[in-house]
């Protein structure tokens, strides 16, 4: 396949987003326009300042310029235009399906309505769908740097309104966190019927993704780069399929790796590890939402057109959408392969 059909190819394929920060698609100007409205106050007064900030030597640099951005939400309209700002955005790079991190417990902490959060990101996920084709599931993330109990409160305060909520998350960092901690409030989540997931391995240990599988029991792994300096963690991710949604671009801007090659992308390939490409905390990272991550790793890395293939397969398999829309999302697939025979030329199923 020529470079220029290629690039095609894949801006044709259907993507599927199971990693991306609700509040991490926060762009400047949205920033600036909702803390005018809600009289919050910020230390800056123009986009152009919060671009200027947006230059990361760590995860944690990154992260204190973060949650100030949280700040500025109070009402149910916030979260809406927040999401729907977002949807706007990846329609326009081919994103079918996308599984969300809310950050409600930071929110709820300030004394927001968790009502008016998840309903203000349902009322846009059913716009969403009319509008544009795009499916949304909503996963309520639990945050580290705050105590378990004040998560499993959270939790129990979210079982009303868990219609719409598809899952369960954890980030923030992983420093003096181990996935021990957090035991029961996994199997609570499970209990009341939601997925979960988990970041491990963004910064933690190779034992953090280990024991967020055997204890948390994790469907999915967010980011799991630690993992690859083990080979047994990395075969136990393959052997359990347990999925690896992994952020190219913000792996690199948060110096968790060197290089999109020097991640363990070609590794865990060449394992059969179940894995896609996610745009992480997008506005933050220069704007580089979904297909811009999807073209940084074929500039960088030029993978074949059966792993392109294998990585949106795998985000169809790993999603937790419904069948129907799984479905939709492969019968998608399909129509792509077909157009570019892929099985006559490459001999793709």
């Amino acid at each position: 396949m020529d470079p220029q059909t290629k690039s095609q190819f894949i801006k044709d394929l259907p993507k599927v987003e199971l990693h991306m920060h609700l509040e991490g698609s926060l762009e400047p100007e949205l920033m600036i326009e909702i803390a005018k409205r809600n009289n919050v106050d910020i230390p800056f007064t123009s986009a152009e300042q919060i671009r200027e900030a947006s230059v990361f030597t760590s995860l944690q640099s990154f992260l204190d310029l973060y949650y100030l951005g949280h700040t500025v939400f109070k009402t149910r309209q916030d979260f809406y235009d927040l999401i729907w700002a977002y949807f706007k955005r990846v329609a326009t790079g081919n994103l079918r399906h996308c599984e969300i991190f809310f950050e409600a417990q930071e929110h709820v902490n300030r004394g927001v309505k968790l009502e008016d959060i998840v309903l203000g990101l349902h009322d846009a996920c059913v716009q969403a769908k009319k509008e544009f084709g795009i499916t949304c599931g909503l996963i309520l993330t639990l945050l580290r740097h705050f105590p378990p109990e004040n998560m499993m409160e959270l939790l129990k305060q979210a079982v009303p309104l868990k219609e719409y909520i598809v899952g369960i998350g954890m980030s923030s960092s992983e420093a003096g966190c181990p996935p021990s901690l957090y035991v029961d409030i996994f199997n609570f989540a499970r209990e009341q019927g939601w997925h979960v997931t988990s970041h491990a391995g963004e910064i933690g240990p190779p034992e953090y993704v280990k024991d967020s599988i055997e204890l948390l029991k994790i469907e999915r792994c967010d980011h799991g780069i630690g993992a690859r300096t083990r080979p047994d963690i990395v075969k136990l991710l393959a052997e359990k399929e347990i999925g690896v949604t992994m952020c190219p671009i913000s792996n690199v801007l948060l110096k968790v790796t060197e290089s999109i090659p020097y991640s363990p992308i070609r590794q865990y390939l060449d394992a059969n590890v179940k894995m896609c490409f996610n745009s992480d905390d997008p506005s933050y990272f220069g704007s580089n939402y979904i297909d811009e991550n999807y073209a940084a790793v074929e500039k960088e890395m030029g993978l074949s057109v059966r792993e392109w293939v294998k990585i949106v397969q795998d985000a169809i398999d790993m999603s937790w959408a419904e069948d129907d829309v799984r479905g939709k999302l492969q019968e998608e697939l399909d129509g792509v392969k077909a157009k570019y025979k892929v099985k006559e030329l490459y001999g793709i199923e």
